[in-house]
């Protein structure tokens, strides 16, 4: 990468985090009595006039399970709703306030609470599709893989009609890497491998990875693939070339789509809104 890239990239990507959240929508709608427990939604023009329900996004931030925030995201939410969904960016509780799987089940109940209110923004409460970034990606797909998660909050698993998966670690065992074991600890690891769920009448994947991920690697993605195509699923991986493990959501924004086609291959995955 040439320095002049380099320099254009930085800017870019700030520029992406930066924006103002000028898309229309609600802010910090609590689907729970905790703080971090709260929500952003991000509509299409004229959605509640649209002559059908949209198809509904939620987006689940990434920080290794200990940092992170829904306001850093706005890029992503207007980037999708001018495709035509509504968005919803969630926040959860974080590691070490919350360990697994605290944090999954505040996803859950996101989701419990998208499917119970979403109508009321014009947004379709059957036809949801889950979307996460690294530790986000992981805790999307076991919403969507686990089925205990949606049953504990009373949400069909038909309501989820796909899972996007950017960068996310799905096949790791925490155990054996030091930095992460305690956010684990508490419970018995397998439970917390997305692979381990493959299958078993979850939804269909698109795992997207980056060539050059230096944080998640490049197993992940195809790896859980593999095993929920073995065990009868539906799954899509594909791995962009020259890109690292940031740039892979940050080529969501409109300044950086040169990265790589990301918002065009979820947009045709999900198909209409």
């Amino acid at each position: 990468m040439t320095a002049l890239r380099s320099i254009l990239l930085f800017f870019a990507a700030m520029a992406a985090f930066a924006a103002p959240a000028t898309a229309r929508g609600p802010r910090d709608v609590a689907y729970g009595p905790e703080p971090r427990q709260r929500l952003d939604i991000y509509l299409p023009r004229a959605a509640e006039k649209a002559p059908r329900p949209r198809k509904t996004l939620v987006f689940i931030h990434g920080g290794g399970w200990t940092r992170g925030h829904k306001d850093r995201y706005g890029f992503l939410g207007r980037a999708f709703a001018r495709a035509g969904y509504v968005v919803v960016v969630t926040n959860y509780r974080l590691y070490p306030q919350a360990a697994f799987p605290a944090f999954v089940e505040d996803a859950a109940k996101a989701v419990a609470w998208v499917r119970a209110n979403i109508a009321g923004h014009g947004g379709d409460p059957e036809r949801i599709y889950l979307m996460g970034h690294s530790a986000g990606a992981h805790i999307a797909a076991l919403v969507a893989l686990d089925p205990r998660y949606l049953r504990t909050v009373k949400v069909p698993r038909a309501a989820i009609k796909g899972m996007i998966g950017l960068a996310g670690p799905y096949v790791f065992e925490p155990k054996q890497l030091a930095r992460i074991a305690p956010i684990f600890a508490a419970h018995p690891h397998p439970n917390a491998r997305p692979v381990v769920f493959a299958g078993k009448g979850g939804p269909p994947l698109l795992l997207l990875s980056a060539g050059l991920d230096a944080i998640v690697g490049a197993k992940n993605g195809p790896g859980l693939a593999a095993a929920h195509r073995g065990a009868g699923g539906q799954a899509t991986a594909r791995s962009y070339s020259g890109i690292g493990h940031n740039q892979v959501l940050l080529a969501i924004a409109p300044a950086l789509s040169f990265l790589a086609p990301v918002r065009a291959d979820v947009v045709r995955f999900i198909g209409k809104p």
